[in-house]
């Protein structure tokens, strides 16, 4: 009798205590849940931020004399083989096969001038967008932590439903696959950052422009 008494007193106690436990959780969720501020989100639009940088305006214009100097070469090549063109027709017979030959090694040599050149504005203009979304990247996070934002999202509900009828893909397949790539539907333009996001980082180049 008496070893029954004490286990339900051992019982009540422990039952007690679980029940003051699970208040005091209860109590420390809503107390952290009450006081946690708001979460501050902001966006901006990637293809303004880009278009818009000084950066970006110097790096196209180093590009654009690359392509210069590629059209230049090319322009060349191709007034030596025209050249030799009119040289093979007033040719004699005897000398037309040398010719022949020269004008096919330069054709090849064009050809696989043309290719490089592409390949190498290609491969070029890629660092150049790689680099600059990767100092955007970098840059939103320093204003943010600047400012208190707590999330960044790149917005993209301005962006348009475009279909091509000379693709491969049926216009529903191109028009399904936009939709289903679309993350944000509405977006403020009060929570909108993209003109920070630019003056700081036409701000910095100008820094590192001017050393």
């Amino acid at each position: 009798m008496f070893i029954r008494k004490r286990t339900q007193r051992l019982t009540y106690s422990l039952a007690t205590v679980a029940v003051v436990c699970i208040v005091a959780g209860y109590a420390a969720v809503a107390a952290s849940t009450h006081f946690r501020p708001p979460t501050v989100v902001v966006t901006f639009s990637i293809e303004r931020v880009s278009a818009d940088l000084t950066e970006r305006a110097d790096s196209e214009a180093s590009l654009r004399s690359l392509f210069s100097k590629v059209e230049t070469e090319l322009k060349s090549r191709n007034e030596l083989m025209t050249a030799l063109q009119e040289t093979l027709q007033a040719a004699a017979d005897a000398d037309k096969p040398e010719i022949v030959e020269q004008l096919n090694q330069l054709a090849i040599q064009a050809m696989s001038y043309k290719q490089f050149a592409e390949k190498r504005v290609d491969n070029e203009r890629s660092l150049m967008f790689r680099d600059l979304y990767m100092k955007i990247k970098s840059s939103v996070a320093d204003i943010a932590n600047e400012n208190g934002y707590d999330l960044v999202l790149i917005t993209d509900d301005d962006r348009e439903i475009l279909v091509n009828p000379q693709a491969d893909s049926s216009q529903e397949f191109q028009v399904r696959e936009q939709i289903g790539q679309q993350r944000v539907v509405f977006a403020s333009s009060q929570i909108d950052i993209t003109e920070q996001i630019v003056t700081h980082m036409n701000l910095e180049w100008e820094k590192r422009s001017d050393k």
